[in-house]
């Protein structure tokens, strides 16, 4: 059969460029802020929020230039017009409106030992007093330069970690892990016996913060209260007992305190500043005008600027990190925070599903909040696991919850689930019955097993022949208990030969691919089983790839794993992503967070967009993606795309084509006929560099696409512009 052409939009705007990133950052906790004469800035533990005088936002990222994540505090120079952002891995980045300028040589200091994390950034005058895990660093804003460092400030020259500074006339005070610091600026203050030390009775602590305000020093003393110093005595002035984020002077001396805001004015009166928004405010600013700007730890940057309170987020997850990714029938991808620590006891997160459709994050608050897990879908459902609520299921606009009081669940803690023909499937920790199916017609089947692991799974597949694979906590004894309903019967999957021979029994990752073998991550590598249903022959050992004469990421622990739709395998370690060939045999790509935007090497989860090829990585840190080259395909052609086209003179990466058959042949010739490029499909897509044989890049004109099915029944014949 052969298709007419087929003509193209130019592109969906949730979609990205083949080989090309996004950040999915969250912006709701926000910990710092900086204010201009013409923007705001606020800073994220991995991004920057601009807030505009349009009020329009914008954002700063890895992907627009800056040196990493981790973002401790962001100060700006309005003489020079230029933004400190420091990190707590030492680095120190100089935004200006022109350029990005990465200091390293803090961070790549060999005479700094231990933490080299900059806690905070003061700016005065033609310095920036960087107050750091090991001293003050005081940095020529000028000539972008450490002019000196004060290190080792303790009262006999040891080690003294700075949260913070503040300067009131001629002297500086430093906050520090152990009482307050001040120094006369005129003094050799590289002397540690140069400085003036006040760290007894409510002193003999963490101080918080420090600032100076109305002719005064401010400490804020967790446990304490704060403190005020004036004609050289300090004396308790407010909030006894209390507990600080940070104190901010301006027009007001603010101060965050618990989960309160208040405003110091320069007559001494004391007013909370109050409104729903505000709900765990951490930082305050104040602009030329007055208004407040608020970081908030749910709400993210706040202000009162256009009359009431306004929260300023751009678009993102409402939480950084994550646990789990799924996709439902409509390719809305759902991102779960998860529910239980490294020791296996609830988390206490309470966050919102979030989801992503049409490239922006919204978010499900019908669903459970706290501790979620995993989510599902079947039919008209939706499942939602907790660690310690039980299971949700939703259909329309009721909603049924399961527990251990009206249900055979025994302990609340669900730790994954998987929707199959027959229902849907739940792992219930530290339970005897620890498998259970909630059937079509809401019944239960409880199932337990002979094996003590078995009552401690974290991870479920059901196989394409509907067999079930519970992975068993490491730290419980580890392996893979496989069950098989239609047989009544299970197995023990470990690292013994005739029981798995897998790399280690500490597995922490499994998937099957596009052919239905079973892929296992371990501590010690990859495994794989070519043929799931062997796996109850009696004897069964695992198939281990090698690559580079070696067994594949033996020395890796694989944390995620995931099939393309050209049977690619993406594995997540905790030192980046792998991306292998279909047998695991050769390497594509190997990205980490040196090398790419992402933003953490710790990979918790992987999902692939089975349309667009776009591969979303959960990190520690947060959500990144990758636009590859790999769909999943149909028998035949279906909704043929090329993006972009046309291609101009300004685009120099890959052009995809997708909506192929499986694994087509396709062919670029011009209007001619002559053949300018061939390639395959990796399953559904195929991509074009814009070149020709010769290494050349194509001409301007109109090119035809043309693509044929591996068994050459169907063939589709698309055109795509060439503008140069």
């Amino acid at each position: 059969m052969v298709h007419g052409p087929w003509f193209m939009d130019y592109c969906y705007a949730q979609e990205i460029p083949l080989g090309t990133w996004r950040i999915h950052n969250s912006y709701n906790a926000i910990h710092s802020i900086a204010v201009s004469s013409q923007k705001v800035y606020a800073a994220s533990s991995n991004g920057i929020v601009v807030a505009n005088t349009d009020n329009s936002l914008s954002t700063l990222t890895k992907l627009d230039g800056l040196s990493g994540v981790d973002i401790t505090s962001i100060a700006f120079d309005q003489t020079r017009n230029q933004l400190l952002i420091s990190y707590a891995d030492g680095m120190l980045d100089i935004i200006r409106p022109s350029e990005i300028i990465s200091y390293s040589s803090l961070k790549n200091s060999p005479t700094i030992s231990g933490s080299k994390k900059i806690n905070h950034v003061m700016v005065q005058g033609g310095v920036a007093y960087l107050s750091a895990d090991y001293g003050v660093v005081v940095f020529d804003l000028a000539q972008l330069e450490v002019k000196e460092t004060w290190r080792d400030l303790g009262p006999a020259g040891q080690l003294l970690a700075i949260r913070e500074s503040t300067v009131l006339g001629d002297s500086i005070f430093l906050a520090t892990q152990n009482g307050v610091l001040a120094g006369l600026l005129t003094d050799n203050l590289l002397d540690f016996a140069n400085w003036k030390r006040f760290n007894q009775g409510a002193f003999n602590a963490v101080v918080q913060s420090v600032a100076s305000f109305n002719g005064k020093v401010y400490a804020a003393i967790d446990g304490a209260g704060l403190y005020m110093r004036q004609n050289g005595v300090w004396s308790l002035d407010y909030f006894p007992g209390s507990d600080f984020n940070a104190l901010t002077a301006n027009t007001n001396l603010l101060i965050t305190e618990g989960n309160n805001l208040w405003a110091l004015n320069a007559s001494g009166t004391l007013t909370q500043i109050q409104d729903d928004k505000i709900q765990k405010p951490v930082f305050a600013n104040q602009d030329g005008a007055g208004k407040f700007w608020i970081g908030d730890l749910r709400n993210g940057l706040i202000s009162d600027k256009s009359g009431s309170f306004q929260s300023y987020i751009p678009n993102g997850p409402t939480f950084s990190g994550g646990f789990r990714l799924n996709l439902n029938s409509a390719n809305q991808l759902f991102a779960v925070s998860g529910g239980y620590t490294t020791n296996f006891l609830p988390a206490g997160k309470n966050e919102n599903i979030n989801v992503f459709a049409a490239g922006l994050w919204g978010t499900e608050a019908s669903f459970f909040t706290l501790d979620v897990t995993d989510v599902d879908f079947k039919s008209t459902k939706i499942f939602v696991s907790s660690f310690g609520s039980g299971l949700q299921v939703v259909e329309n606009s009721s909603s049924n919850i399961y527990t251990n009081a009206n249900s055979p669940l025994s302990t609340n803690r669900i730790t994954a689930i998987a929707s199959a023909p027959d229902g849907l499937w739940i792992t219930n920790y530290g339970a005897v019955l620890s498998l259970h199916l909630l059937k079509n017609d809401n019944t239960w089947e409880s199932f337990s097993f002979p094996i003590a692991a078995a009552q401690f799974p974290t991870e479920l597949l059901v196989d394409r022949i509907g067999q079930v694979w519970m992975v068993l906590n490491p730290a419980q004894g580890g392996g893979i208990l496989v069950y098989s309903r239609e047989k009544n019967q299970h197995v023990y999957l470990n690292e013994v030969a005739g029981s798995g021979a897998l790399p280690s029994r500490s597995v922490f990752s499994i998937t099957a691919d596009r052919e239905g073998q079973v892929w296992v991550g371990t501590n010690a590598g990859v495994a794989y089983f070519p043929n799931p249903a062997q796996v109850f022959s009696g004897s069964i050992n695992s198939a281990k790839p090698i690559f580079n004469g070696r067994f594949l990421l033996r020395d890796e622990t694989v944390t995620a794993i995931a099939a393309d739709g050209g049977n690619r395998k993406w594995m997540g370690t905790q030192r980046g992503l792998w991306l292998f060939d279909p047998f695991g045999e050769k390497q594509i790509y190997n990205f980490n967070a040196a090398n790419s935007p992402l933003l953490s090497d710790r990979i918790v989860d992987i999902e692939i967009h089975p349309v667009t090829g776009e591969v979303f990585f959960v990190t520690e840190r947060g959500v990144v993606s990758y636009r590859s080259d790999a769909t999943a395909s149909q028998p035949a052609f279906d909704k043929v795309k090329i993006f972009p086209n046309p291609v101009t003179a300004e685009f120099t990466g890959n052009v995809s084509i997708s909506g192929l058959s499986t694994d087509a042949t396709v062919k670029v010739t011009d209007v001619s006929g002559k053949l300018i490029w061939q390639t395959y499909a990796n399953g559904g897509t195929a991509t074009w560099d814009v070149r020709d044989y010769s290494g050349k890049r194509a001409a301007t004109g109109m090119y035809l696409v043309i693509a044929v099915s591996q068994d050459g029944s169907d063939s589709i014949v698309g055109k795509i512009a060439v503008i140069n």
